[in-house]
């Protein structure tokens, strides 16, 4: 049997159009050649698949059984080529990421990339999201590993959404205790130029401040994670990065203070009319999707 994927490329718009003449049209060939290549597809196969006798045209039994076929046998080629053809180029990847992504997720997506498209390298900038935000508008980078933020990145960014996260507020087991006399908590915040700072901002009502001493603020969660180990204070922390802490009883949730839920994090990129880059995109956000 030699079928060729064009044929059943016209017999699946056929199917959809019902009109010869418009599936041609479709397909950017004339009439009567659309009708070879239908007629070449049945005799493959050994059987009509088109009504020709009806208007507008139907498929026949063995046409609605083939239809559901063609479909999962271009689905399977395109999905496999595009793969094939993403592990075929040796390209390193230029990728910006917030500090606190960096550390905590980006090994992680890098692993599931090295394991799926081992011809894959990167290149990690590190910067506050706004520079990062920069680098990828200004094509210095080509992904930019970050929060969803509506007030750095709009429309015009494609996005691959990776995970949603919660920010838990925890301190050391063996600090709470300590702080039970105090009319104030020591706090840990993120200072207030970068995303979760002003996440966490907006998250907490000003009765809540107002039991808040804050301590120190940083731009990066490992370093509040380091000070809250320290007993230097409670944070909100991004719940990958303290599950070992949590499981082991040495870090403490505070239940008088609130889960801040579902933050999104997403790898952006430009639209590209480069076809290899466009391959690319396909080929690693399919491997993490599939992870």
């Amino acid at each position: 049997m030699n079928i060729e994927t064009k044929w059943l490329q016209d017999f699946l718009i056929l199917s959809e159009t019902r009109n010869f003449t418009t599936a041609a049209q479709l397909r950017f060939v004339t009439q009567p050649a659309f009708s070879r290549r239908i007629q070449s597809l049945e005799k493959s196969l050994g059987c009509q698949l088109i009504d020709r006798r009806s208007s507008p045209l139907t498929l026949t039994e063995q046409g609605e059984e083939f239809k559901s076929t063609a479909q999962s046998v271009l689905h399977l080629l395109n999905t496999s080529a595009e793969k094939l053809r993403a592990t075929s180029y040796a390209q390193a990847l230029k990728i910006a990421a917030t500090h606190t992504l960096a550390l905590g997720v980006f090994p992680k997506i890098l692993k599931t990339l090295k394991r799926q498209l081992p011809h894959i390298s990167a290149q990690l900038q590190i910067a506050d999201a706004d520079d990062c935000t920069k680098l990828l508008k200004s094509n210095n980078c080509d992904y930019l590993l970050a929060f969803h933020d509506h007030e750095l990145l709009g429309k015009g960014y494609e996005r691959f959404e990776l995970q949603n996260i919660k920010l838990l507020p925890v301190a050391l087991t063996n600090a709470v205790t300590q702080w039970a006399h105090k009319t104030k908590i020591p706090y840990l915040a993120y200072q207030s130029s970068i995303f979760l700072g002003r996440t966490v901002e907006q998250a907490i009502n000003e009765e809540t401040k107002e039991k808040l001493d804050k301590v120190a603020s940083s731009s990066m969660a490992d370093s509040l994670k380091t000070m809250v180990l320290q007993g230097l204070g409670f944070a909100w922390l991004p719940e990958y990065s303290i599950e070992t802490e949590l499981n082991n009883g040495k870090l403490t949730l505070l239940d008088n203070f609130h889960t801040i839920d579902n933050l999104s994090i997403c790898l952006y990129r430009l639209p590209s009319n480069d076809h290899t880059q466009s391959v690319y995109w396909q080929g690693i956000t399919q491997a993490l999707d599939n992870d």
